[in-house]
């Protein structure tokens, strides 16, 4: 009588012939298959191997630092869309951002135009939805600008452009928790809205950085009073006609209806609504939330 060791080693040894026999059947097709593994394999070794030359080869101190500098490099591509009425943003993916500022890292007056119109042309629909997920009591009135935006027309620009206006007005007061925060603080020059940010971030120079524009809201064209414009038209021999709120939504001009108008109003509004809060939550500034 077989023993239980010799039983287990016929069992094994018959699973073994009845398992080599199936192999065998299929062995071109396993052969096959190995071969096209393998050339796989080698194919994407073939491939790889540039892409990871090139890894090998990048400067990684230097793609620090420029990470590093955004936030300067940033201030100072909103310096330069300032100048041109613009406002900047970096509620976009950061490949956007860092493109968008080294793309106007040394345009002229008009090449930023064309930047900037380009850029919120192409992500317009996105910062509506963006701007509609954060704010959706103002759903209506943003689609209802956008609408008449897309007008491209004059008609649709003279009803877009105060929309897009008088909704920045309002959410920057919802953003900061300030009252009519386009307003000056009293007895300073500053809009209340800047001056609570300002008090936030106190000497943080990052933020100061990135929230530039609103900082200096005061003394760009879209903010500027009666008697600056003024007094900057007489002093330079030009009419002022800059895209301007006060003139816009107190009914000083009748001629403000023009595309760059109104995506320039359209940058303010994503600017107050996306930029303002993102740099906020940002990890420069842990220590406060924005009122949204």
């Amino acid at each position: 009588m077989k023993d239980l060791t010799d039983k287990i080693f016929e069992r094994n040894e018959l699973l073994a012939k009845q398992v080599t026999k199936i192999l065998e059947a299929h062995a071109p097709v396993i052969n096959s298959f190995a071969q096209q593994l393998g050339q796989w394999l080698t194919q994407i070794q073939i491939n790889v191997a540039p892409y990871l030359e090139k890894i090998a080869q990048i400067d990684w101190q230097a793609v620090q630092e420029r990470i590093e500098n955004m936030p300067t490099r940033s201030r100072e591509a909103m310096i330069k869309a300032s100048e041109q009425g613009w406002f900047f943003n970096w509620n976009n993916s950061f490949s956007d951002v860092w493109s968008l500022i080294d793309s106007l890292q040394d345009a002229n007056s008009d090449e930023v135009d064309n930047i900037l119109k380009a850029h919120y042309l192409n992500d317009m629909d996105w910062y509506v939805s963006e701007l509609k997920k954060v704010f959706p009591d103002r759903a209506q009135a943003i689609n209802a600008a956008i609408n008449a935006h897309k007008i491209c027309s004059p008609e649709g620009y003279y009803l877009s452009i105060p929309v897009f206006l008088a909704q920045a007005d309002g959410i920057l007061s919802e953003v900061t928790g300030t009252p009519s925060a386009m307003d000056k603080v009293r007895n300073g020059p500053e809009l209340k809205g800047s001056a609570w940010v300002q008090a936030q971030i106190g000497d943080n120079q990052e933020l100061k950085n990135l929230l530039y524009q609103l900082l200096n809201l005061h003394t760009m064209d879209i903010l500027k009073s009666k008697k600056i414009r003024d007094q900057e038209s007489l002093a330079s021999g030009k009419t002022f006609n800059a895209l301007n709120r006060h003139q816009v939504l107190h009914g000083e001009i009748s001629n403000y209806g023009t595309e760059l108008n109104s995506l320039k109003a359209f940058s303010f509004l994503a600017f107050t609504g996306l930029h303002i809060p993102c740099a906020l939550r940002s990890p420069y500034l842990v220590d406060i939330e924005p009122s949204i």
